[in-house]
């Protein structure tokens, strides 16, 4: 394969911790924490991560920093100190996202969170009731997480706070969206996408379920997946993974793991050759990692390619855009 032009990140993703404080049934962390040492990210590797990106960075803006990994991002040990190194380089990106399931989402953290640079929250309620909600995620949380919500909510109403918030379940016959915003006072809705998500496969979930409903690409032609042309995962140890289910399912032993921080510039390891030739693969319409074989949220991905029949292979079209589909 020859070379290829360099692809831009649209989208990084760092896990500040890998700690988690639930059980969910579509989630691979149950196994993978056995194997795991649970920390928090150091806090000098964050910085070298940030100050890294400023110095690739010249022109323009990083669409998304997301703080979301294989852990829940409350659970970071050094939270505060993370938040105001992120402060120093709200400058580089469009939007500073976090995604939370609330459980930890107390008063004082909620004060933290809407005072820092932070401005997308998605929350990861993921059921409408208190059963379902046991079923899905393996702990009796729902009403806690209600109330944690109603708080953050009322405190961003009552502070004027402009931050984009979205609410998500997972798509199943024993989740149903309305019965979620019943439970809110209409006020505290304002402004608040509540969706319903579409579940993707991936090794702990491969078929649906009454309790999940797994998305299916309805006979769509397999496409080049958009993650490993514009999304980068860091987890908790500088590990660089270029989509969700190599961060969250494979991790470091996998082929999906494209090298540490600590070895070489983020977009250096963004770009390397296993994952130019990735790239490459799935253009001539095959996998782009072996891994992926199991993964359908390619086809969740936008479409920003078309089928070339005299190269035989996928190009880019002239204008990519970068919506996801996880929602329904």
């Amino acid at each position: 394969m020859g070379e290829r032009r360099p692809e831009s990140v649209w989208i990084i993703n760092l896990e500040l911790t890998n700690a988690c404080n639930l059980e969910c049934v579509f989630c691979d962390h149950v196994i993978l924490k056995k194997e795991m040492s649970i920390k928090s990210m150091d806090n000098k590797l964050l910085t070298k991560i940030l100050s890294g990106v400023k110095e690739e960075v010249k022109d323009g803006k990083i669409y998304e920093l997301g703080l979301v990994g294989l852990g829940e991002p409350t659970l970071d040990k050094h939270l505060m100190k993370h938040l105001d190194i992120i402060n120093e380089y709200t400058f580089l990106f469009e939007r500073i996202s976090i995604n939370s399931n609330l459980v930890s989402m107390k008063q004082k953290l909620t004060e933290v969170l809407l005072n820092s640079q932070i401005n997308t929250y998605t929350f990861s309620v993921n059921a409408s009731n208190r059963e379902s909600y046991r079923k899905m995620m393996g702990m009796d949380r729902f009403n806690q997480v209600v109330d944690n919500l109603k708080y953050f909510l009322s405190q961003r109403k009552k502070k004027d706070i402009k931050a984009r918030v979205g609410i998500q379940i997972f798509e199943s016959d024993k989740n149903n969206l309305e019965e979620l915003r019943a439970i809110f006072p209409p006020r505290l809705l304002a402004g608040v996408n509540l969706f319903s998500r579409k579940v993707y496969s991936k090794p702990v979930i491969q078929q649906s379920t009454e309790l999940l409903h797994l998305h299916t690409p309805n006979g769509s032609r397999r496409y080049p997946c958009w993650d490993i042309y514009t999304r980068v995962y860091v987890d908790v140890e500088g590990n660089l993974y270029p989509c969700t289910i190599g961060n969250d399912s494979y991790r470091k032993a996998s082929n999906l793991f494209l090298g540490n921080i600590n070895d070489a510039a983020l977009f250096a390891l963004f770009n390397v050759k296993r994952n130019q030739e990735a790239r490459e693969r799935s253009e001539l319409g095959k996998l782009p990692y072996p891994e992926c074989e199991m993964c359908n949220i390619w086809s969740l991905t936008p479409n920003n390619f078309e089928w070339h029949v005299q190269k035989q292979k996928w190009v880019k079209k002239d204008k990519q855009v970068r919506a996801y589909g996880l929602k329904g």
